[in-house]
């Protein structure tokens, strides 16, 4: 019998197994490890801790009930991949959606607080009556959209285990995109980093010392080049400049990780990634892969309409989003797919063809997840070969920067007879 039937005191029963408890223990080794547990109470989630043989004592146990979870916290993608196989497991031997969703939350210590919280109030919605995929769907910032979405695909299609194994497929390929983005990332940000110390070093240890030794040379009467006054007087602002950089950067990250999926910054941000160098073709590739994986996942069970709405959220450039959103509203006009992505100029020409083919054949799932790999393979070839491209440009930044403050500071002994003072 489905628990979505049984009389309230079992329900309230079922729903008290899914209490999640924040806990701190010392592993084997000596060190402290924080996670989630799922326990019947507080005495259960000790029981099930202090048997673990990974861990060596229990140092404290809570309920994560009481651990705050903002409205905008997301879940980890390793986390929902490992969701997403464990829901297509459990479907594969005959659980029902709230029975697996239980069983998963149950069967081990999850170790996102963010996923925890969101499983356990999409199984006490589902306790209402409540899809599983219609209560994912409550929750968009821990449960994708994509990701409600190809489950009720599933759900509707009666292959609601493939519905699950796609979409940790797709998670995982995005996942591992961000990734292989992120280490490709690092280099430049090291050298950026390195560039500004090194800048800062010079106007501040190096070209002050300089400054006093020619108004020392010339009593104050030194008749200096003017990129030379130019870099002293950069120097004389440093002590603010500095200390105002450092605030207004980091006031800016803070407030950007906090409101980057607003539509306001969104429409400023996301036309300039795609004109930076080197990072804006990548950064259109990235979300052209999105939009062929996310398509292609949902256009098998979906109507196209739908589809595209969905995708639209998914590529993550605004630019883009909005190109797929015209494109929906050209199909609701009656034309075909390929036509209405073609007067968006933002698509290329390799994958209209590719759509095109997919509408006159039918096979638009085949003909995008083809393509979106060649737009992957692009993506891996730029990440693979991000050093030896960005290399020349900071090489040009870090020389023309040292050689503008040793002009500026050797500049004046060509002319030492006009700074020294008689004697």
């Amino acid at each position: 019998m489905s628990t979505a039937t049984l009389p309230a005191a079992a329900r309230a029963a079922t729903d008290k197994t899914n209490a999640s408890f924040s806990y701190v223990v010392t592993t084997v080794d000596g060190k402290p490890n924080r996670g989630t547990v799922i326990a019947q109470d507080r005495r259960a989630a000790i029981a099930r801790l202090s048997a673990n043989p990974e861990f060596r004592s229990v140092l404290a146990v809570s309920e994560a009930g009481g651990i705050s979870i903002s409205k905008k916290a997301s879940a980890k993608p390793r986390s929902l991949v490992a969701f997403s196989r464990q829901l297509a497991l459990c479907i594969e031997v005959g659980m029902e959606e709230r029975e697996a969703i239980t069983t998963i939350l149950k069967g081990g210590d999850m170790e996102d607080a963010v996923l925890s919280h969101g499983l356990a109030e999409v199984n006490k919605e589902m306790g209402n009556g409540v899809r599983m995929h219609d209560a994912m769907s409550h929750y968009p910032y821990i449960f994708p959209e994509t990701m409600s979405a190809t489950l009720r695909a599933g759900f509707e299609a009666g292959d609601l285990k493939t519905a699950a194994e796609q979409v940790a497929d797709d998670i995982e390929a995005d996942d591992d995109q961000r990734a292989r983005i992120k280490k490709a990332l690092t280099y430049p940000t090291v050298v950026l980093a390195l560039s500004m110390l090194i800048f800062i070093f010079l106007m501040v240890g190096v070209v002050p010392r300089f400054a006093t030794l020619y108004d020392s040379l010339s009593n104050g009467r030194a008749s200096l080049p003017p990129i030379t006054l130019l870099v002293l007087g950069i120097s004389n602002q440093m002590f603010w400049m500095i200390p105002l950089f450092t605030v207004l950067t980091g006031a800016t990250l803070i407030w950007y990780k906090r409101n980057y999926r607003e539509e306001k910054v969104r429409a400023f941000v996301d036309p300039l990634k795609l004109k930076l160098p080197i990072f804006g073709p990548m950064f259109l590739k990235v979300s052209l892969t999105r939009f062929c994986r996310t398509y292609a996942s949902l256009s098998t069970n979906l109507h196209p309409v739908k589809a595209l709405e969905i995708t639209a959220a998914s590529v993550g450039n605004l630019v883009m989003e909005r190109a797929i959103l015209n494109a929906r509203n050209g199909k609701l006009n009656g034309k075909e797919i390929s036509e209405s992505l073609a007067s968006e100029p933002i698509f290329p020409r390799l994958l209209l063809t590719f759509v095109a083919i997919g509408d006159s054949t039918g096979k638009s799932s085949k003909a995008l997840r083809a393509i979106g790999r060649l737009y992957k393979r692009d993506v891996d070839d730029i990440t693979n070969r991000m050093e030896a491209l960005i290399q020349p440009f900071f090489l040009v930044l870090i020389a023309g920067m040292v050689l503008i403050i040793a002009l500026a500071i050797y500049l004046p002994y060509f002319s030492l007879g006009d700074i020294i003072s008689p004697f």
